[in-house]
């Protein structure tokens, strides 16, 4: 891709005339006329550059700078097995370089009240892909998001996910992105639609990973989430990309009455990452909870941009990011929580913490509340520090070496906001993940 708005969206639209040119007969399904009216957004948009203030830490031109091509698929006997989650029973919908794998997949089948399709497949039912054409119109919380069309542009294939009233996934559905670079950069767009209907429940879990280490590639994932009244759902996003890749995430969330929506979401890899988070709460008694770590070293951009929009009374919002950050890596978290002049008797709680461990680390943090409304409870803040050299002392007077020690508190730092986590596999992986890179760092 090109250095400027004009030459880059020149350059997307030559891309996006050979991509019509390679469907040959698949071009009168219902997925093209949607990936044709994303391309028709995105050419009407300029894409972000710093001088926007939701992007003003997050060079878009770096990320936009690689000439990526579209990826073609691979070949379909290759190992993802050393990405499963130890000791996780659950579903499993694998995606090599954006492309669905059924025979490396395991979706339910024949379960009462849950739907789970390839997104083309779902475009076929006229009342899902409705429902998606009315999710798309949401644009979350980011100010000038070009990411979300250029997603729908070029995707090659999505998950779309239904649990029907009083229904619920039995276990967890694991959506697994590998991928795994054949000659030049590509770019690969995962989508995933979820709408959990009333009283339902589900488990997701998305991961992201790269066959190598150093394998350059660009992911631009989106989700659209529907969480109907009393459904719960439980939401994992798992980054551990090559450190080579760029990754920018968007996650547009509706939450109706007594509902419940937690996030998850844990950042290892990628060089530039980027996560978009919005949640809008709809209707009274909902509770929001999102809950992020990132560890950064090298020269790793780890951006998390958050908001919860409280537009009735009687809602719940609790929100926790804890970072590490070495050698040369920058954090940013930019968090903001509007609450509306109706929304009465709103509770919302925002924190993020970050240790910043060498002199050329950097990290932005700006908390935001927004407040229109009289009788709330709302509480927001920001640390940034250092290791307690007190309690380094501490535990080299118990006999452990400084190194040793250093490590022990970074970890139990992280881990304060991995205790959230429900899944205890994932928890478990989490830790392990943490551990390796702390000790490699």
């Amino acid at each position: 891709m090109q250095g400027n708005n004009t030459e880059t969206k020149s350059w997307l639209k030559n891309l996006f005339s050979d991509y019509r040119s390679s469907l040959n007969g698949s071009k009168d399904h219902a997925i093209h006329s949607y990936r044709k009216s994303g391309f028709e957004a995105l050419e009407g948009m300029e894409f972000p550059t710093r001088r926007d203030e939701d992007w003003k830490y997050f060079n878009v031109t770096k990320v936009m700078s690689t000439n990526y091509q579209i990826a073609t698929p691979v070949n379909s006997d290759i190992n993802v097995s050393q990405f499963d989650i130890h000791e996780l029973d659950a579903y499993k919908a694998v995606f090599v370089n954006g492309y669905f794998v059924d025979n490396l997949s395991s979706l339910p089948k024949n379960l009462d009240k849950v739907e789970v399709h390839a997104l083309s497949a779902a475009m076929e039912n006229q009342e899902y892909a409705d429902w998606i054409h009315q999710m798309i119109e949401n644009k979350g919380g980011t100010e000038q998001n070009t990411f979300l069309h250029l997603n729908r542009a070029f995707s090659n294939e999505g998950m779309f996910i239904k649990i029907s009233k009083n229904g619920s996934l039995d276990k967890p559905l694991h959506i697994m992105h590998v991928n795994t670079q054949d000659g030049e950069a590509h770019f690969s767009h995962p989508q995933m639609f979820l709408h959990a209907e009333q009283s339902s429940s589900a488990t997701i879990i998305e991961s992201y990973h790269s066959l190598n280490v150093a394998d350059e590639y660009f992911t631009n994932s989106s989700n659209y989430v529907q969480v109907d009244a009393n459904a719960d759902v439980h939401h994992y996003r798992l980054q551990m990309e090559s450190g080579a890749a760029n990754h920018i995430n968007n996650t547009i969330v509706t939450q109706n009455r007594d509902s419940v929506y937690s996030s998850y979401a844990i950042d290892l890899g990628g060089a530039m990452v980027r996560n978009n988070i919005s949640t809008e709460l709809l209707d009274s008694n909902t509770n929001t909870h999102y809950y992020g770590v990132y560890l950064g070293n090298d020269n790793q951009q780890i951006d998390n941009q958050t908001f919860i929009d409280h537009a009735v009374p009687h809602c719940e919002s609790n929100e926790i990011y804890k970072g590490i950050l070495k050698d040369r890596a920058r954090g940013v978290f930019n968090g903001k929580v509007l609450v509306r002049r109706d929304a009465q008797k709103t509770n919302a709680f925002q924190q993020n913490s970050s240790l910043v461990l060498s002199k050329n680390a950097i990290m932005d943090a700006k908390p935001q509340l927004e407040i229109y409304a009289d009788d709330v409870k709302c509480s927001h803040g920001a640390t940034i520090g250092q290791l307690d050299e007190s309690s380094v002392f501490y535990l080299k007077s118990r006999g452990i070496s400084e190194n040793e020690a250093r490590k022990l508190l970074q970890k139990a730092f992280l881990f304060e906001v991995l205790e959230n986590f429900q899944l205890d596999s994932v928890r478990d992986l989490a830790y392990q993940k943490i551990e390796n890179k702390c000790d490699n760092g």
